[in-house]
């Protein structure tokens, strides 16, 4: 039986525009030849990479961190830190500059090339700035790579922080102060993490006490504003993000 001349020519349309979209594995692979080994790229958001080697250990790189292609292969590219990091790690006594692994697709989709990195915070600092008027550039610099500071409002470290909030309740004897529970990720990607630790058979505990270890630092805010930022238990106490 024929195709309706209407529907054959909405067929022949759809087919058409497939065949221009590539695969995604193509995409990705076309991104990443893009950054030929030796290229610095920033991360566009906050993203989790693995060490290489036997630890295949998680490492969350903040957004804006610089790293380094230093291989490509197939389907995955190891990155380093980019000098300026890979100095400090090497200050605080990392003799070995650690090797990250990350997929050709998480290259193409997390992270951004100088140029391209330089225009999305250009544009992030102009939002940040035109819904909070009375920030300067430095402190709106600070919002969109999500670091927050004593003195901000509420209002400005959701926006900071976002999902990254863990927790919100009040202090006790302390009035209406509240405080912030911050993680290093969102508690939805905390929670695939211990899901998929609980099924390869770790040790049974609850997600409340799984998070209690994932803790990044303790925000203070009384009056709506943040008053101070507090490490886990055992760190080291200073009022500079951690």
């Amino acid at each position: 039986m024929a195709r309706p001349a209407a529907g054959r020519g909405r067929w022949l349309l759809t087919t058409g525009l497939l065949l221009l979209i590539p695969p995604p594995s193509i995409a990705a692979a076309a991104s990443a030849e893009a950054h030929p080994v030796g290229s610095v790229l920033y991360a566009a958001r906050a993203t989790t990479v693995r060490t290489r080697g036997s630890g295949n250990l998680s490492v969350d790189l903040p957004r804006g961190r610089a790293v380094v292609i230093v291989d490509l292969g197939p389907d995955s590219a190891v990155l380093a830190p980019a000098p300026p990091d890979a100095e400090m790690l090497r200050a605080h006594g990392v003799r070995r500059t650690p090797r990250y692994t990350a997929s050709r697709a998480q290259i193409a989709s997390d992270f951004l090339a100088p140029e391209a990195w330089s225009a999305a915070r250009r544009e992030g600092v102009l939002r940040i700035r035109e819904r909070f008027s009375t920030l300067t550039e430095d402190q709106a610099g600070r919002v969109f790579l999500g670091e927050p500071w004593i003195g901000m409002t509420e209002e400005q470290a959701e926006e900071t922080l976002g999902a990254l909030v863990l927790a919100r309740s009040p202090v006790a004897g302390r009035g209406a102060a509240m405080a912030w529970t911050v993680g290093r990720r969102p508690r939805s990607a905390e929670l695939r993490v211990f899901t998929e630790a609980r099924e390869r058979g770790a040790r049974a505990r609850s997600f409340d006490d799984y998070l209690k270890r994932r803790v990044r630092a303790t925000l203070i805010f009384e009056d709506g504003l943040l008053v101070s930022i507090d490490p886990p238990d055992g760190g080291t106490p200073g009022l500079n993000w951690p």
